[in-house]
């Protein structure tokens, strides 16, 4: 009998356990090296679990100390592991360019993850993820609606020298 999507489903809660530490270095339990996570518009994609912990998870740990994922529904069909959810989080240091605001917010978020098994040994190949980073905004006082009709009102060339 093969991995059941129990078992998968456990992987993505044992790695959650981790990632919950708020802490550099555990990821390599739970991800292959070659791992690919594609982020939103705005963070990107990463590859290997070096760049997704140094380029992703630093500067997110950094603004987000004491972030903790608490998923709404979890799901899990063959291959894949799927869920919803909200991180509860002080916004501690700027993110994305968005201004820290020393409050708690609720991020949130859906991931897909993709699990394999390599020479006897299962873990997370791929996860697509989805943060609602407009929510961040709107937590952090912004006018969401203003500022996508202020984007929405300028050519992208506009935006070429903006930092």
């Amino acid at each position: 009998m093969g991995t059941q999507p129990s078992d998968n489903k456990q992987l993505v809660a044992d790695m959650y356990a981790g990632l919950n530490q708020n802490v550099l270095g555990l990821m390599r339990r739970y991800w292959f090296e070659d791992m690919v996570w594609e982020g939103p518009a705005g963070v990107g994609t990463m590859r290997g679990v070096d760049e997704f912990e140094l380029v992703y998870r630093k500067p997110f740990i950094e603004a987000f100390p004491d972030k903790n994922a608490h998923d709404i529904v979890r799901i899990a069909e063959g291959d894949w592991v799927a869920a919803t959810g909200y991180q509860t989080t002080t916004f501690a240091k700027d993110w994305l360019g968005i201004r820290a605001t020393g409050k708690q917010i609720k991020m949130r978020y859906m991931d897909f993850w993709r699990i394999e098994e390599r020479n006897g040994e299962r873990k997370l190949a791929e996860n697509l993820v989805l943060i609602d980073i407009l929510g961040v905004l709107e937590q952090a006082g912004y006018d969401v609606n203003k500022v996508l009709k202020f984007i929405g009102s300028k050519p992208p060339e506009f935006f070429d020298n903006v930092e």
